[in-house]
């Protein structure tokens, strides 16, 4: 008869996205993306606000400080609405992303980690890391860039503005532009920072303070702090490149201001 230790090793032999998972992160996810979506609302908004801004100038122009947007949305009249965009649009976003995230890192991770009773290398979750987020970030780029256009709608002049009236119509729209795929790169990049730098840095500066603090929840707090704070450096600047390619538009001379992510 089988032991207990080798029932739970068949078990979880395979790594990959199951229903527990996909259950537990997507609950997660509406609950913290419900905490953070204003905050996305101000960040998305103070990005696109700062094209083209001068350094010294920075911080202290219309827009371009946090607390400036914040204050505006609060002066138009903002509702539920006006911070979560739209409903529909919240709910797709989050489960999309959610669930291609963890799934793409957990295939790649099963395929580098063949020993589930082990934490593999570093370098190891770091590729499961890019190769995952690239992907990912490919997959729910229509429903991102959707979404992004939607947050910065309301920062245009009348007749300028792309006026979707719901997210599905903006999918549509997109569409028909051919942009449902405009700066999916840039947010593949984008994920797969957040993923290396969250997830291998988490569990590496874990298991090496533990030699130093021993086993108090000190240590997984600072591991947090430390891989968020990575994982942000790495994934902020394509998430500014992501965001400027989405919502461009053609200059007169029907051109393109960004030719796409290197440009």
């Amino acid at each position: 008869m089988p032991t207990q230790q080798e029932i739970e090793y068949y078990r979880n032999k395979h790594q990959r996205m199951n229903k527990e998972r996909f259950f537990a992160a997507n609950v997660l996810a509406l609950i913290t993306h419900t905490v953070t979506q204003p905050f996305d609302l101000i960040k998305i908004r103070a990005q696109m606000l700062q094209e083209g801004r001068t350094f010294y100038g920075l911080g202290t122009q219309r827009g371009s400080n946090p607390f400036a947007i914040f204050r505006e949305i609060n002066k138009s009249g903002g509702s539920y609405k006006t911070w979560f965009t739209s409903y529909e649009g919240f709910l797709s976003r989050t489960l999309a992303y959610t669930t291609a995230r963890v799934s793409c890192y957990l295939w790649f991770f099963d395929r580098l980690n063949k020993d589930p009773r082990r934490y593999a290398r570093p370098d190891r979750q770091v590729m499961a890391g890019v190769a995952g987020g690239v992907v990912a970030g490919i997959l729910t780029n229509p429903i991102e860039i959707v979404y992004s256009r939607m947050q910065v709608d309301d920062l245009y002049p009348k007749g300028y503005k792309r006026g979707y009236t719901s997210f599905y119509d903006g999918l549509m729209k997109t569409a028909q532009e051919g942009a449902l795929f405009r700066g999916a790169l840039a947010n593949g990049l984008r994920i797969a920072g957040l993923i290396s730098g969250a997830y291998a840095l988490h569990d590496w500066t874990k298991e090496n303070f533990y030699y130093f603090l021993g086993p108090i929840m000190l240590n997984r707090v600072l591991a947090t702090l430390i891989a968020s704070g990575v994982a942000t450096a790495l994934s902020m600047p394509f998430d500014t490149l992501r965001i400027r390619l989405y919502t461009q538009r053609q200059l007169p001379n029907g051109k393109w201001p960004y030719a796409g992510l290197t440009d």
